[in-house]
This record gives structure tokens, sequence and C-alpha cells, in this order.
């Protein structure tokens, strides 16, 4: 990777020296590198060395990118179980609160026909006395 942006800065025209310091290469390394390229540009081949080049930057950004995205999906799978499980937790609870309230409902029902009875009672205690 760091033979591709030696290239693309000469390329752009900088100097060694600035080369150097940018990709943080000794300025040996980053003339042993032109010269490698430029003995390279010589040749018939030309094209392909630099498409190879550029390919293999590319392939590497492109496997940096699918680990990031591996791992974001991951994350994102694990969330997924996480609310599932909120989700199950809470419609257990609702199940519960519904039974609770239907047996306070039944309650209810009982003491209103229990008082209904007892006040039909009493009113015909009242009628007959």
């Amino acid at each position: 990777m760091k033979e591709l942006k030696v290239l693309e800065l000469h390329d752009q025209g900088f100097s060694y020296r600035k080369i150097a310091s940018q990709v943080h290469l000794s300025l040996r390394d980053v003339t042993k590198y032109i010269h490698r390229i430029s003995n390279k540009t010589n040749s018939p081949s030309t094209i392909s060395v630099m498409d190879e080049v550029v390919l293999e930057y590319r392939v590497n950004l492109l496997r940096s990118e699918v680990r990031v995205l591996v791992k974001e999906r991951d994350n994102l799978k694990n969330e997924v179980k996480g609310l599932r499980a909120q989700k199950y937790d809470l419609v257990n609870q609702v199940h519960a609160r519904q039974s609770e309230l239907d047996v306070v409902k039944r309650n209810l029902e009982y003491e209103r026909f229990s008082k209904e009875i007892l006040e039909g009672i009493f009113t015909e205690g009242q009628v007959t006395t």
C-alpha cells in the first residue's frame, strides 16, 4: 500500500523527501520504490504492473471493509436477539397482567351478583313484612 502511495505522490510531482515524510518511509526506500517501478515502466508490461499494484491496494481495502461489515452484521444480529428476548419477556408480562385482570373482573362480577342477590332477598323480605 505504501508503494502505491509513493507512486501516486511521485506522479503528482512531489519531491522524494516530501514523499518520504508523508508516507513515513526513509528516503532510500522511496528512491528504491520509484526506481523499481521506473525500471518496470520502461518495459512493455508497464500498465499491467501498475494495474497490479492498484488492484492489490483496492483488494486490501475491500478486505478491511468486509471485516468491518462482518463485525457490524454480527453486532446487529446480537442486537436483534436481544430485542427478541425483550419482546418475549414483554409478551409474557402482558399475558400475566391479562390473567390478573381477568381474575379481578371475575371477582367484581361475583361481588355484584352477590350484592344483587342480597338486595333481592332484602327487598323481598321488606315486601313480605
